[in-house]
């Protein structure tokens, strides 16, 4: 039996440079740098399957957000990583409502949504209004104004993409334009893992004999790129390209016969630290309205928690803390 030909050191080092493994290992390095607790090769479960598989990086953030010394706000960021040897094309338009994109934002924790009634009005507005609903809830990204400061809300988005191989023929070289397969299932490993770690968040809580901390968990689904990407705007009869850093993809999925959209992150590598700023920045804001509005913010937790410990199945429990649209 022939000895199989073993690969030159060289021929080892290019199949890693042609990888994302050195892009993993760059992009975990400055998140420790830069931003907090940092999880290589986390695991989660893929609820079609049911089996194990591994996102490229967790990231977690941990910022003070009330009067209280363990009120939380945690900002997650979920993270895929490619190498790709060819530009991944992204096509781009005007979105029609970008005010309601701050919708999806993914967010999981007490309180998800705030009780209209503890709102204060002013005395002309009761008067007009009478007596509120004291059931009536609006969204958390909503009631802080979200879509005047989150990215989500600002810009361009995309919903198509595509990338590009060489197709070799008898006269010329050509190429075609295709979707790679590596950019579908990440872009759907993205969407899993947001699910698996909300789901996870509910899972795992339990009433607490004291009074409720807050303790909200906001999810960032990230591909980060190492090679270029392409902003492409069709026109009536070609299209432009141009040079991006930074692009958000929309696009959706269905978990429990349940219709879902998300807006993804696409970043370049050499953007990755102007991108971990602008999360940050946006944050810190959040941060900011929770504690100046944390009378408001206590009184929907108390609510929550009331509702919630009358619950008996954790579906139900769910549905208390979350604000459906």
């Amino acid at each position: 039996m022939a000895t199989q030909k073993q690969p030159t050191r060289n021929e080892i080092k290019d199949a890693i440079l042609r990888s994302g493994y050195l892009l993993e290992t760059r992009i975990e390095k400055l998140l420790r740098e830069e931003w907090g607790f940092v999880e290589a090769n986390s695991v989660y479960l893929d609820s079609i399957t049911g089996k194990t598989r591994e996102l490229d990086i967790y990231s977690l953030r941990a910022d003070k957000a009330g009067p209280d010394e363990f009120d939380f706000l945690f900002t997650s960021l979920l993270i895929e990583c490619i190498n790709n040897p060819y530009p991944l094309i992204c096509f781009t338009k005007e979105p029609l409502m970008d005010f309601l994109h701050h919708e999806n934002v993914k967010l999981a924790g007490l309180p998800g949504k705030i009780l209209e009634a503890a709102i204060p009005k002013k005395k002309a507005e009761s008067d007009n209004t009478g007596k509120q609903d004291e059931e009536t809830w609006l969204g958390l990204a909503y009631y802080l104004g979200m879509e005047k400061y989150h990215h989500y809300c600002k810009g361009k988005i995309a919903t198509q993409y595509c990338s590009v191989a060489p197709k070799k023929s008898r006269n010329k070289k050509e190429w075609i334009a295709l979707h790679e397969g590596n950019h579908f299932d990440s872009f759907r490993k993205l969407m899993e893992v947001t699910e698996y770690h909300i789901n996870k968040y509910y899972d795992d809580w339990s009433f607490s004999d004291e009074k409720e901390k807050l303790n909200l968990t906001f999810y960032y689904p990230v591909l980060v790129v190492q090679g270029e990407l392409l902003e492409a705007t069709p026109t009536t009869r070609t299209v432009s390209l141009r040079k991006s850093n930074h692009l958000q993809f929309q696009c959706s999925a269905i978990f429990n016969n349940r219709e879902i959209g998300y807006q993804i992150d696409i970043v370049q590598e050499k953007y990755f630290k102007k991108y971990l700023e602008q999360i940050e920045k946006e944050t810190m804001k959040t941060t900011r309205l929770l504690r100046r509005r944390h009378k408001v913010i206590r009184i929907s937790m108390d609510k929550i928690i009331e509702l919630a410990k009358k619950e008996k199945s954790p579906e139900r429990i769910r549905s208390a803390f979350d604000f459906e649209t």
